[in-house]
C-alpha cells in the first residue's frame, strides 16, 4: 500500500467506500485567494467536510510525520508501519461527517491512532515485547526531559533510556512518548484516554517516577 501524501488523496475502499486520486487544486481555486498553508487546523477541517479534499491533504500533510512517529514508537519501524498509518488517516477521512466539534483534529486524530496501534498490539501478540527501540535508534535526541548523569556520552544515555523505556508497561510507554515527545497537553491526553485530567496528571508524574527509579544509577553516576 502506498502512502498518502499532501498532493493527493489515495485511492482506497474501506467498507463499500471509495476514494479516488485527486490532484490539489490552486490556492485560489479552493478558497478564493489564501494558500491552504497558512490556514489553521478548523478552518481546513470545516473545508474537508465540505468534500474538499486538498484540504483534507493539507492536514495529512501536517501531521503525517508526527503520526509516523507515533506508530514507530509503539510497534517499531518496518513497512507494516507505512500501511497502519494510512489506515489511520483513511479512517479519519471517512468518519469526517461525524466528527464531533467540541474537539480539536489532532486530539481526534491521535485517538484513532492510539486505539489503531492499540489493535495491531492485540492482534500481533506483542504487548509484552512494546519497545522503543527502534524509535529512539533513530531519534536519540528526542527522548523523555529526565536528567541523567553528565558523564554519559550521548550514545550511553540514548542506550540508558532504550533500556529504561522497555521495563515499563505498554501504556506508560504510550503516554510518556506522547507527553515528552510529541509535548501532547494534558487536556488533550484526557480525550485522547477518555480519562479526567486529574487522572492523566497522576498516571504521567508515577511513569516519570518510575523511569527515574530506572534510571537512578546513571542519575548517580553509579554506571
Amino acid at each position: 500500500m502506498g502512502s498518502i501524501t499532501g498532493s493527493t488523496l489515495l485511492s482506497a475502499e474501506v467498507n463499500g467506500f471509495r476514494a479516488e486520486p485527486r490532484v490539489a487544486p490552486s490556492a485560489s481555486e479552493v478558497n478564493g485567494h489564501a494558500p491552504m498553508g497558512i490556514l489553521d487546523d478548523a478552518t481546513l477541517l470545516d473545508q474537508a467536510i465540505g468534500g474538499r479534499l486538498p484540504a483534507f491533504d493539507e492536514l495529512v500533510n501536517r501531521y503525517r510525520g508526527k503520526v509516523i512517529r507515533l506508530v514507530s514508537s509503539i510497534i517499531g519501524n518496518g513497512i507494516e508501519v507505512e500501511d497502519l498509518v494510512q489506515e489511520i488517516f483513511i479512517k479519519v477521512y471517512l468518519s469526517l461527517p461525524k466528527f464531533r466539534r467540541d474537539a480539536s483534529f489532532s486530539t481526534y486524530l491521535y485517538t484513532v491512532a492510539v486505539n489503531r496501534c492499540r489493535d495491531e498490539l492485540r492482534k500481533m501478540k506483542l504487548r509484552r515485547f512494546f519497545s522503543f527501540d527502534d524509535w529512539f535508534a533513530s531519534n536519540p535526541s528526542e527522548q523523555p526531559s529526565l536528567e541523567i548523569g553528565e558523564h554519559l556520552e550521548s550514545g550511553e544515555r540514548s542506550a540508558a533510556v532504550r533500556l529504561a523505556m522497555k521495563r515499563l508497561p505498554p501504556q506508560t510507554r504510550m503516554l510518556l512518548y506522547l507527553r515528552e515527545v510529541e509535548e501532547i497537553s494534558y487536556k488533550e491526553l484526557a480525550e485522547i484516554f477518555e480519562v479526567e485530567m486529574g487522572t492523566i496528571k497522576s498516571r504521567i508524574a508515577r511513569a516519570r517516577d518510575r523511569l527515574r527509579e530506572e534510571l537512578m544509577p546513571y542519575i548517580r553516576g553509579e554506571v
